[in-house]
């Protein structure tokens, strides 16, 4: 009796043993990565160039197996017209013709495709793992039968679906046709023999994609403060998964971004003229389009010669623009990327990145132009070793906000300005006076007659902040200027010429001590009707 509840036991442990191992090698299989066909090429997005506009630049790779120089791949993105290019990052190689259809098609019929049984288990093969469509026959009659190949043995084919699995005569096989994947591509090569495998590339514009850039201006002391960048990424073109991104300041116009490439919409061929490095491809793109700078831009004209003195320093352009493919030519200097490598993000996401944190230069400029009160502006010296994309900036000292306005365009070494409030602590005060009047100066009909009256103007001024301040003064006057003190700039209006028409404006640019008081003293004349 002993014996026999040994025997038991032991027979329980290994039934039990045996258990367990059946399980742990079922879970081990299930783990283990799905089998994928070699000629299948999936290539993985490497990077792209955002534009603020919602177009963005991809460049996608990867590596693939041929038979007899062919390989299939998915549906190409929906590239703009005359932007999409597929290649080969090899030398020897070249990408010559480029398919899309329904699905790569073979008949064996001894036409298209050989119709011995050998070279029938070959070409299937080289399709194993993808899904497939058959038509074969079997008791004389013609069938079809499709599903994923996932094997291929001395006389049968077997294929799997979502429902069962069934096995298919090879000798009855008269046509195969690749589901799923419409793009199938050739690839040459100057040796005699045809490439067994290559690194293929894929360059294309698409829409669904852009960024928006934010600045914080923080104040640090009496001249310095601290410049940050950041730019929202809104992604609703495809996955990017550790791909770089290039942040693009400067707006591009591409002529055919309305109609996608004839590929993408269903067209059959198309040929590469050459084969070409991913920088070459996007060079040839972008010089055929126009890029231009931001639209609103900061003046850097108007400064009246009171700005802080810029120091100068060479281009750190390689810094600057990372791995991005560059432009050359004179298009090239309104052109600035920031780089962000190794972002994941998925269709539909957004994220905030920090583009760059500078330390710059800054001053105050006051401006007026009466009747409206005087203006007080922070004066942004770009002394960094990049332009400025237009966004809005939010200005901060001490933890209080100070403004919150739109930063406009500024180029490396200009400047732009961010207003703060009115200037209350410079006073200022606008008075007219006639000084002289010429009656019946001018007739320009008879009987009817105009005046020459020559007015004066006062401005007053008087510097309350503890600072020197730098006032620049622009008077608008409803005739021709005709002198101005302390250096002041005279301007007519050059299109409107005629007497009773006649506008012009006076322009200072002044620097007034704490404490002191100025007077400016200007004249112009107009003509008015007679009494």
């Amino acid at each position: 009796m002993k014996k026999e509840t040994q025997i038991l036991a032991l027979a329980i442990a290994l039934i039990c043993l045996l258990t367990a191992t059946l399980v742990e090698a079922q879970v081990s299989s299930s783990k283990q990565p799905e089998e994928e066909n070699p000629h299948l090429w999936k290539p993985h997005v490497e990077s792209v160039a955002v534009f603020k506009n919602g177009l963005g630049f991809f460049i996608r790779q990867g590596e693939v197996g041929l038979r007899d120089g062919w390989c299939v791949a998915q549906q190409v993105p929906p590239a703009a017209f005359g932007t999409l290019a597929i290649y080969s990052l090899n030398e020897d190689h070249l990408v010559d013709i480029v398919g899309s259809g329904p699905g790569e098609i073979v008949d064996f019929d001894g036409k298209d495709a050989p119709k011995d049984t050998a070279y029938k288990r070959s070409r299937l093969e080289a399709s194993k793992n993808l899904r497939v469509q058959l038509t074969y026959k079997h008791k004389s009659a013609d069938r079809t039968a499709a599903g994923k190949l996932v094997s291929v043995g001395p006389e049968f084919i077997v294929l799997e679906n979502q429902d069962n699995s069934f096995a298919v005569p090879v000798e009855g096989v008269s046509r195969i046709q690749i589901l799923d994947l419409p793009v199938r591509l050739h690839v040459e090569s100057e040796a005699e023999e045809a490439p067994k495998e290559t690194t293929l590339g894929m360059a294309y514009l698409r829409k669904g994609i852009t960024w928006i850039p934010e600045y914080t201006l923080k104040v640090l002391d009496e001249t310095t403060a601290e410049l940050m960048l950041r730019g929202t990424l809104v992604n609703e073109a495809e996955d990017l998964i550790h791909c770089d991104i290039h942040f693009v300041v400067g707006v591009p116009h591409f002529l055919h971004t309305d109609y996608m490439a004839p590929i993408a919409v269903g067209q059959v061929i198309r040929t590469i003229g050459a084969a070409v490095a991913p920088r070459q491809i996007a060079t040839q793109i972008m010089s055929r389009a126009a890029i231009t700078s931001n639209i609103a831009g900061a003046d850097q004209f108007g400064g009246g010669g009171i700005y802080l003195e810029e120091r100068s320093g060479e281009d750190d352009v390689d810094r600057i623009m990372g791995n991005l493919p560059r432009m050359g030519g004179a298009a090239a200097t309104d052109y600035t990327v920031y780089t962000k490598k190794d972002i994941t993000l998925r269709r539909g996401e957004k994220a905030i990145v920090t583009l760059f944190v500078k330390k710059i230069k800054y001053s105050h400029v006051y401006r007026w132009s009466p009747p409206e009160s005087m203006e007080h502006f922070l004066v942004l010296h770009n002394n960094t070793d990049t332009a400025w994309t237009t966004g809005p900036c939010l200005a901060v000292s001490e933890g209080r906000p100070l403004s919150e306005d739109l930063l406009k365009y500024t180029p490396k070494g200009g400047k732009c300005e961010i207003p703060v409030a009115q200037a209350v602590n410079v006073a200022h005060d606008k008075s007219e006076s006639e000084i002289d009047r010429k009656p019946k100066a001018h007739e320009p009909r008879r009987d009817r007659f105009l005046d020459l009256v020559t007015l004066q103007g006062k401005l007053k001024l008087r510097n309350f902040e503890k600072e020197t301040a730098n006032i620049i003064i622009v008077v608008s006057v409803q005739g021709k200027p005709i002198s101005a003190s302390d250096n002041g700039v005279v301007q007519a209006d050059p299109t409107k010429l005629r007497l009773v028409e006649r506008v012009g404006s006076v322009r200072w640019g002044i620097k007034l001590k704490k404490g002191a008081t100025k007077t400016l003293t200007y004249k112009y004349e107009r003509y008015v009707p007679s009494d």
